[in-house]
This record gives structure tokens, sequence and C-alpha cells, in this order.
């Protein structure tokens, strides 16, 4: 089994930036959507400075309302990748697929052995889904594991059509049996890597990478 990408998200610090490129993670987020570690357009700037010199992909988390200002963010933050929480319309991002040419992935909620559905002409058009718990109705962001064992079906039926991420709860302690499970493309941490929302605990991201990538998995 191949070892899944890292996604160090919910950044807000160039210096917890730095950490998640010394540990060769493909992706890198911020938030712009929601929460204790929201971030501006210059903020997000001065965190993703961190990440100078590496080849790791700046991620902007979004809840899709005005295509015109997910747009403008990406463009003053230069993001390679939209991460879209819902709060738009098919139409919506099919519309920001036309228009921007970096990947785009949607959020896709599971709760139990079901995992939500994704209008098919969406799902055709974008580059990957992330799977994150479903917890009332919150787009994302949880903290919260949801049944790895019970959705192994669905996600299987899912990976057949496009690349599959992992989000949802994942912990230094537990994102080996999640990848063991789900054997995702890549896995997303924020939370489970914090002192505070938004403050990286640089051993636990390191602890974290070597969990996510090792060998015997």
């Amino acid at each position: 089994m191949h070892a899944p990408d890292l996604k160090f998200c919910g950044l807000t610090r160039a210096e917890d930036a730095a950490i998640a490129a010394e540990l060769d993670a493909r992706f890198a987020g911020a938030i712009f959507a929601y929460g204790p570690r929201l971030l501006d357009a210059p903020r997000a700037r001065t965190m993703f400075a961190g990440l100078e010199g590496s080849a790791v992909q700046r991620v902007g988390v979004f809840v899709l309302r005005e295509v015109d200002e997910v747009l403008r963010i990406a463009d003053a933050v230069q993001l390679h990748v939209l991460q879209l929480h819902g709060g738009g319309t098919p139409d919506s991002v099919l519309t920001l697929r036309e228009r921007y040419a970096g990947a785009i992935w949607v959020v896709m909620r599971v709760s139990g052995a079901t995992v939500e559905r994704v209008d098919p002409e969406v799902l055709a058009a974008v580059d990957g889904v992330v799977l994150d718990t479903a917890v009332g109705g919150r787009s994302g962001g949880t903290g919260v594991a949801f049944d790895w064992a019970a959705s192994v079906p669905a996600v299987a039926a899912l990976r057949d059509r496009t690349m599959v991420m992992l989000a949802g709860g994942l912990r230094p302690e537990n994102v080996r049996e999640a990848v063991r499970t789900l054997a995702p493309a890549a896995v997303d941490v924020s939370s489970g890597v914090e002192v505070s929302p938004g403050i990286k605990d640089h051993g636990l991201m390191r602890a974290f990478a070597q969990a996510a990538r090792l060998r015997e998995v």
C-alpha cells in the first residue's frame, strides 16, 4: 500500500507552514470559510511565506457563495487548490471550474456507512473529494472521526471515480488505522496536531507524518 500524501490544514503561522514543508507535505491549507482559524488574504500570504522554496501546494478552504470572491482570494494568495465545503449550487461549482485553472476539491460528509451524495456533474468536474465527518449542520472541521470500517464499500466505490482524501478526527495515534482501512490518496489533519486552534505542535506534526507513512501500513 502506498503511503498517502499529507495535508496540514488550518495553518495560521509561517513557522508551522515551514514545518509542513520540512516534512514533505504535499498540501498546506488556509481557512477562508469560518471558525477560529479564519484568515484573510494578507494574513494567508504571510503564513504561506513559510513554504517559500518548497513544492508544497497551497490550498484554500471555502464555503462557496460568491464565485468572484473566491477567485479574488485565489489570485491574491496564488492558491493551487480550492477546497469547497458546500454553500454553493452545482451551477456555481461548474462556473468556478470554468474560470479557475487550478485543482478543485469538494467535501463530502460521511455519517455511519453513508457518504453524502454530490451532483454527478459536479463530481465529474472536480479533481478530488475530501471525506469529513457529518456533525450536525457543520460544513466540516469538526475534529471528529467517522466510522472508517462501516464506510469501506462506499469509499471504495467513490475511489473508482475520483481521488479520495480523508479528513475528520485524524491524529498521530489513529492515522495509521485510517490509512490501512480506507487507503486514501491523502490524509488531512488540523486540530489533531494543535495545542490550540490554529497553533500547531511541531512534535505532533512530525509524529503524524511518521505514522501516516509507515511502510507496513
